[in-house]
């Protein structure tokens, strides 16, 4: 069965790439179906289960959900059930990188899986209900009126509930992410030095990833927070480092590349320039007395 993919013009009324509404009946949300957009659920009253993947929750008053585009779900409420729906696309809010990391960060880590997992639900305290309560109120009133600004108003409030929502998830996320990343640091220092000894040979990020068990994202994330680099940085690092040592030793640059785990000539130099600065002609005439590497 194909699973329908929603996409924000759906909502007839919807504008400026968000919509808000509250719901009391839905249809289609019943089956299984992504967007291309994220969506928030506050559930007002009554109860709803909320499935996700594999997984499901019972939802009541001051549970909520955020999924971000892509992700399979579905919900099954209840005939008392009412709740807000908030739907945005990424670019929503724009570059907030600087004027609000925590929500940028996690928008970023959320809808490309780094990190954070998505959970059918999480439950407020009950000083956030009020606020939250409250944000998503104003929201929608603004939606329904339209007046003059409304958007920047939404846009604000949003960015404050996604803050929110960065909080709580972060916050809940820390001790498992810590977790996760302890059980598989050796792993990945495997890996580190693996490319350390054997550069010279065809290693490519699927087969470190499978050396590793590991996914490909969760690889790179747990490879650049050990190394401080991508894969790719890393092991170019690691052969443009030799190369310095085989010119020191008198090797002829157009012997070296092969020796460096390089196919092609241009591959290397291309590379040697980027991490030293210069050639290897001119590391090798103007440089060979100076510590490149």
């Amino acid at each position: 069965m194909d699973i329908k993919n929603f996409i924000l013009s759906y909502y007839k009324d919807s504008t400026d790439g968000f919509y808000i509404h509250k719901v009391e009946k839905t249809v289609e949300a019943r089956k299984p179906h992504t967007h291309e957009y994220f969506q928030i659920y506050y559930i007002i009253k009554g109860k709803l289960e909320h499935f996700v993947e594999n997984e499901s929750s019972i939802m009541t008053h001051g549970d909520m959900f955020i999924i971000p585009p892509g992700v399979k779900h579905y919900i099954s409420p209840d005939d008392e059930c009412v709740f807000y729906a908030f739907s945005f696309m990424p670019d929503f809010f724009g570059d907030i990188s600087i004027s609000n990391k925590i929500a940028a960060n996690f928008l970023r880590d959320f809808q490309i899986d780094k990190y954070l997992s998505v959970r059918p639900k999480f439950s407020l305290a009950p000083d956030e209900i009020i606020l939250v309560e409250s944000t998503l109120e104003h929201m929608f009133k603004e939606f329904k009126k339209k007046s003059f600004g409304f958007t920047e108003i939404i846009r604000a409030y949003a960015l404050l509930l996604i803050t929110l929502i960065a909080r709580s998830y972060f916050e809940k996320e820390a001790e498992h992410i810590n977790a996760y990343f302890e059980n598989n640091k050796e792993y990945v220092l495997y890996c580190v030095r693996y490319i350390e000894e054997n550069y010279e040979d065809n290693i490519s990020l699927e087969e470190m990833c499978r050396r590793s068990a590991m996914s490909r994202s969760s690889f790179c994330g747990l490879f650049f927070e050990i190394t401080g680099y991508s894969f790719n940085t890393y092991l170019n690092m690691c052969r443009i480092k030799k190369a310095c040592r085989y010119i020191k030793e008198g090797y002829k640059i157009t012997a070296i590349y092969g020796l460096c785990g390089y196919a092609d000539f241009s591959t290397f130099y291309r590379n040697f320039k980027k991490i030293i600065g210069v050639s290897p002609k001119q590391y090798k005439s103007q440089y060979i007395h100076k510590s490149f590497c």
